[in-house]
């Protein structure tokens, strides 16, 4: 079966969170701003479904789109892709892309450190990568500005009651909640139920808290639902 549309994609991965990136077969989207850009994307759809949808997608992908800065300061632009939105910024995403950057040679790469600055629809990211024998082995990156929004607040969830909770922003914007208040000790085999709680928590945060970022009105919503709990070490 032949296709007429070849779109090249290099997998990427940090510590399991999928972060692929388009490399090329993708023209940039028209926009002035990467945020622009990326509000076409979002409301056009077309590529989100093609590489997040089954066959080539599934909940599990994010997907990465470089595109050409538009800050002086920026050596690539990216444009994220997640199952659910298109955020300002992500960790995880970036360090997938800063990766794949230098491990192609689109960036050159200098060892043992390469310094290179991203511009994510949000603003710049700033990345210090470690570097051996051509390959990135550890990357670093300096976030988006980082706030707390709402603190300790009372938040009505269905079948938990009233939850005391923390609104913030890091690049996308969350609902915090300390684990143990909605019964949850942060082991594997409650990983179902958390996912499903942690929905419903968000789902409710958006209806009863709201967030709108102070300097982007257009991102305004949670997107996710963060457990907390204490801080444990190991000796490996």
């Amino acid at each position: 079966m032949r296709s007429s549309r070849i779109i090249h994609v290099v997998s990427a991965h940090a510590e399991g969170e999928v972060g692929d990136v388009i490399v090329g077969g993708v023209a940039p989207p028209p926009g002035d701003t990467l945020w622009a850009q990326r509000t076409h994307i979002s409301n056009d759809q077309t590529l989100r479904n093609f590489v997040l949808n089954e066959p080539r997608g599934g909940v599990f992908r994010h997907v990465n789109l470089l595109v050409p800065p538009k800050h002086p300061e920026a050596d690539m632009g990216f444009i994220i892709m997640e199952p659910a939105f298109d955020p300002p910024m992500s960790g995880s995403n970036a360090i997938c892309v800063a990766t794949v950057l230098l491990d192609s040679g689109i960036v050159p790469m200098e060892e043992p450190e390469t310094h290179l600055t991203l511009e994510a629809p949000g603003g710049l990211v700033r990345v210090r990568a470690l570097c051996r024998d051509g390959k990135a082995e550890r990357i670093f990156v300096r976030n988006l500005p980082s706030f707390a929004d709402k603190i300790g607040v009372p938040l009505e969830v269905p079948g938990l009651g009233t939850l005391r909770v923390d609104t913030a922003y890091g690049g996308d914007s969350f609902v915090v909640v300390d684990a143990a208040d909605a019964g949850f000790e942060i082991v594997e085999d409650e990983a179902g139920d958390i996912a499903r709680t942690g929905m419903r928590i968000a789902e409710a945060a958006n209806e009863q808290l709201g967030f709108v970022h102070p300097e982007n009105p257009d991102w305004k919503h949670i997107s996710f639902c963060a457990f907390c709990g204490p801080l444990s070490k190991t000796d490996t």
